[in-house]
C-alpha cells in the first residue's frame, strides 16, 4: 500500500518487493534512483516518469500511482464525463474491439467518447505554422512529454528550440471544454504514465481532471463487470482528420503534419528511444543546420509505451495502427478552434541535487572502493552506472552508496573468507580437478605435519583420496565422517565437497582427538573401576561365607561343651 508520502509521487518503490538488484539504476536513463539502505528509490527532482524502471524491475517494486478511485469520485461530481483516448489503442484492440469500446466507455458512464487523434491533427498544424515562421533554425517537436521533461530538466540549452505548442492530450481537452463550456470532466487514457505529470503542470491547470493508463482502463472495466465482448457496436462522438490517427508511431507526427516524411529529406529527423535521442541532442550544436526533429522517448513509439497494455511485437502492434487509419481516416476537418490557445511555454528545471565537483572530490570516492588508478576503474555496470566516476558522482550527490560496488563487495567478501579460512582451527585444503593440492591453511598443515612442498602434489601424497575420489566420480556428493588417522595421531570428523562453480573439491578437518581420547580413558577408567569393584564384591562374599562356616563351626562345638559341662553339674 502506498505512504501518503508516496502517493504524491508518480512513480514510487514498493519496499517490501525491492530486492536490492540495482536494475532500476542500470535501466534509468537520466540515473533518478536513489540508493538508500539498500532501497532503490525514486527521485522526483531526477525523474523524467519515463516508466523505464516500472518496465525493467523484475521483482515489480517499482509501480505507478493509481488513479482509478480518483476518477470514480470525480465522475460522481454531477458534471458529464468525457474521455480522450489515445491513437495507440488500435495497436491494443482488435478490430472487432474497436467497435464496441464506445458503447463499454458509455457504461462505465462516459458522455462524450473521442479520440486524442482529434486534437493530435492540431498540434501538428500548429507546430507546422511556428516552424515556416522561424525558417533559419533547428526545431524540436515536443508531443512526447518525457522528451520535454528531459530537456527542461538535463538539456536546459536547447529549451529555446522546443516547439512551443501543447500536446495532442492538451489540444483535445481544450477542444473538449469548448464543447462543453468547461463544465465538463475529462479523463485522458494513454499508454504514458508521464501524462499523469503533464496534466499536472501549472500551465495546464483545470484542463484534464484525471489521468489513467490502459491497464487502469481495464481494471475499471473489471471493477465494474463491463465486458467489451457483451457490448454492441457504436461509433465515437468525434472523428479525428486526416491521418493523425499514425500519430504514435514513429514520423507520425511529420506524416501528420505533412512536412516530409522522405528519408532522403536531410532537414527532417525522427528519432526514437533514449540512445538516439540522446545522440541527437547532445551533438547538436556541433551539427549546423536546420533540422526538424521529431522525438518520441519510447523505443519505437507510443506503441511500446510502458502502460501499453499489449504485450505483442512491434510489427503487429505497428501493422494493426496503419491498418485502422487507412480505414478510418476521414478526410476533412470538422473543427472550427481559430479561438482556441494551443502555444505553451517550457522553463529550465535542472535539479538542485545535481551538483559538479572537483576531480579531488571525485577521486576520494574512487579510492574508497579501492580504485587507487585508473586501471582499477573497471567501469563494469554492475552497480547500475556506466562508469565508476559516473557512479562516484552520484555518491558525491548522495544517491549512490559507495559500498554498492559488485567487485569491490567482491575483493572484501574475498579478503574476509581468506582471512576466516587462514586463521580457523579447523583444517581446510582445497583440490584442483586432478586432486592436486591448490591451497591449504596453517590449520592443515599443523595437522598433517606438511608444508608448502606439497603444493601441486596429489592428495594422496599426505591422506587417503578415496572420499575424495567418490566426489571426483560422482559417486558422492558430499561425505562427512569420522576418520582415524594412527600415522599422524588425528581422529577428524572430514567433510569433503565440490566447488562446482570452480571444479575444485574441499576438504575440512576438524580435530576431535582430544575429545576421543578423553573418551576413551574415561572408558578404561570406567572398565577398571567396575573390574575393581567386581573383585572386592567377590572378596567379600568369600569372606563372609568363611566366616560363616568358621562361625558356624565354633558355635557347634561350644553348644557341645556346654551340654557336656550341664550334664557334669547334675552329676
Amino acid at each position: 500500500m502506498q505512504t501518503n508520502q508516496e502517493s504524491q509521487k508518480i512513480i514510487f518503490t514498493n519496499k517490501a518487493k525491492c530486492r536490492d538488484c540495482n536494475r532500476c539504476v542500470r535501466y534509468c536513463p537520466v540515473k533518478a534512483i536513489k540508493i538508500k539502505n539498500g532501497q532503490a528509490q525514486v527521485s522526483p527532482e531526477l525523474c523524467i516518469t519515463c516508466g523505464t524502471c516500472v518496465l525493467e524491475c523484475p521483482q515489480k517494486a517499482k509501480a505507478y500511482r493509481n488513479d482509478v478511485e480518483k476518477v470514480r469520485l470525480i465522475m460522481s461530481n454531477g458534471k458529464p464525463n468525457a474521455i480522450s483516448i489515445a491513437p495507440s489503442f488500435s495497436s491494443i484492440y482488435d478490430e472487432w474491439e474497436r467497435k464496441r469500446l464506445p458503447s463499454a466507455l458509455r457504461m462505465l458512464g462516459f458522455n462524450y467518447i473521442a479520440e486524442t487523434a482529434v486534437g493530435a491533427y492540431y498540434t501538428a498544424i500548429e507546430s507546422k505554422k511556428y516552424i515556416e515562421k522561424n525558417p533559419d533554425r533547428t526545431h524540436i517537436l515536443t508531443s512526447c512529454p518525457v522528451l520535454v521533461n528531459y530537456i527542461e530538466k538535463y538539456h536546459i540549452e536547447l529549451i529555446d528550440i522546443l516547439v512551443p505548442v501543447v500536446s495532442p492530450m492538451i489540444a483535445h481537452a481544450k477542444i473538449i471544454k469548448k464543447k462543453f463550456d468547461d463544465n465538463v470532466n475529462v479523463i485522458f487514457v494513454g499508454p504514458c504514465i508521464a501524462k499523469k505529470y503533464e496534466s499536472e503542470r501549472p500551465e495546464y491547470e483545470g484542463l484534464i481532471d484525471a489521468v489513467i493508463t490502459f491497464e487502469e482502463l481495464e481494471e475499471m472495466f473489471a471493477i465494474n463487470k463491463v465486458s467489451i465482448l457483451n457490448c454492441e457496436e457504436s461509433i465515437y462522438d468525434d472523428l479525428p482528420y486526416g491521418k493523425s490517427q499514425i500519430f504514435p508511431l514513429v514520423g507520425g507526427i511529420l506524416q501528420t503534419a505533412e512536412m516530409g516524411t522522405d528519408m532522403l529529406n536531410l532537414s527532417t529527423i525522427s528519432i526514437n528511444g533514449i540512445d538516439e535521442i540522446s545522440n541527437v541532442v547532445e551533438h547538436l550544436n556541433e551539427n549546423q543546420g536546420n533540422y526538424i526533429i521529431e522525438p518520441l522517448f519510447c523505443r519505437n513509439g507510443c506503441i511500446n509505451g510502458p502502460a501499453i497494455l499489449n504485450k505483442s511485437n512491434y510489427i503487429e502492434k505497428r501493422k494493426q495502427i496503419i491498418e485502422y487509419v487507412n480505414r478510418n481516416s476521414t478526410g476533412k476537418n470538422i473543427e472550427n478552434i481559430s479561438d482556441i490557445f494551443l502555444k505553451t511555454k517550457f522553463s529550465k528545471k535542472n535539479p538542485e541535487t545535481v551538483k559538479t565537483f572537483s576531480e579531488e572530490e571525485i577521486k576520494e570516492v574512487l579510492k574508497r572502493t579501492g580504485k587507487n588508478t585508473v586501471e582499477n576503474e573497471l567501469n563494469c555496470g554492475a552497480c547500475g552506472y556506466n562508469s565508476c566516476r559516473e557512479k562516484a558522482i552520484a555518491v558525491l550527490n548522495g544517491i549512490a552508496e559507495p559500498e554498492v560496488c559488485l567487485p569491490y563487495m567482491k575483493r572484501i567478501a574475498e579478503a574476509k573468507s581468506d582471512m576466516l579460512i587462514e586463521s580457523s582451527p579447523n583444517g581446510v585444503v582445497v583440490l584442483d580437478d586432478k586432486l592436486h593440492i591448490m591451497n591449504m591453511n596453517p590449520a592443515f598443515k599443523k595437522m598433517f605435519m606438511c608444508s608448502d612442498a606439497v603444493l601441486n602434489k596429489n592428495i594422496s601424497y599426505i591422506i587417503d583420496s578415496d572420499p575424495f575420489e567418490k566426489i571426483a566420480s560422482g559417486v558422492e556428493k558430499e561425505i562427512s565422517k569420522l576418520v582415524r588417522y594412527p600415522s599422524y595421531n588425528l581422529i577428524c570428523n572430514q567433510i569433503c565437497y565440490t566447488l562446482v562453480q570452480k571444479n575444485q573439491y574441499i576438504g575440512i578437518f576438524v580435530d576431535v582427538t582430544d575429545i576421543y581420547q578423553s573418551k576413551e580413558e574415561l572408558n578404561n577408567i570406567k572398565k577398571k573401576t567396575i573390574i575393581q569393584a567386581q573383585d572386592l564384591m567377590e572378596h567379600q562374599v568369600k569372606m563372609a561365607q568363611e566366616l560363616v562356616q568358621f562361625l558356624g563351626e565354633n558355635t557347634a562345638k561350644g553348644e557341645i561343651l556346654l551340654k557336656n559341662l550341664i550334664d557334669a553339674i547334675k552329676k
